[in-house]
């Protein structure tokens, strides 16, 4: 990659075949919306209001659990701070719930009970999982990972929200 970056005539229409990629399809960044501790409202009160709005706007949802102290989840976290084209990740929204958060505000209660909606293990993090349209759990970041490497595909987020959108 690093070789095509060296100084020449530019390719005779690269320019516009780049025009024309970024307005067929622009980069976005990650729809991500993190779920803090309020006053007024439980945390399963706020996931079920944002999971609602999100499917209502035609959004598949991912929910994210994650921990500042996890070294994975700072991986993730990078990841979630990069663009791709609109195509890849614009039809997923992703609510993500830091551990930390919930400690801090002592509602440790409520981050683990939601928790076990999807997964009865604690404490494993990140845990990544994708709903189906009733709030179900459809399939884990780990499954999507074997899924994806078993027909060949680099097993990315973004290739996982990509292939979720289908043909």
């Amino acid at each position: 990659m690093l070789a095509g970056l060296g100084c020449g005539a530019p390719e005779t229409g690269s320019t516009d075949r780049q025009a024309d990629r970024v307005e067929s399809d622009p980069l976005v960044g990650y729809d991500l919306r993190r779920l803090r501790p309020r006053e007024d409202e439980t945390l399963a009160a706020m996931f079920d209001r944002l999971w609602a709005a999100s499917v209502s706007e035609g959004k598949r949802v991912v929910v994210l659990f994650s921990a500042d102290w996890c070294e994975p989840c700072r991986h993730l976290d990078l990841e979630l701070g990069n663009t791709h084209p609109r195509s890849m990740i614009g039809g997923v929204r992703v609510l993500e719930l830091k551990e930390d958060d919930w400690s801090a505000g002592a509602r440790m209660d409520e981050y683990n009970e939601l928790r076990r909606r999807w997964e009865p293990v604690l404490n494993a993090y990140p845990l990544v999982i994708l709903l189906d349209g009733d709030g179900k759990r459809a399939e884990e970041m780990k499954e999507a990972k074997e899924r994806l490497e078993a027909v060949g595909l680099e097993p990315t987020l973004p290739i996982w929200f990509h292939e979720l959108a289908g043909p």
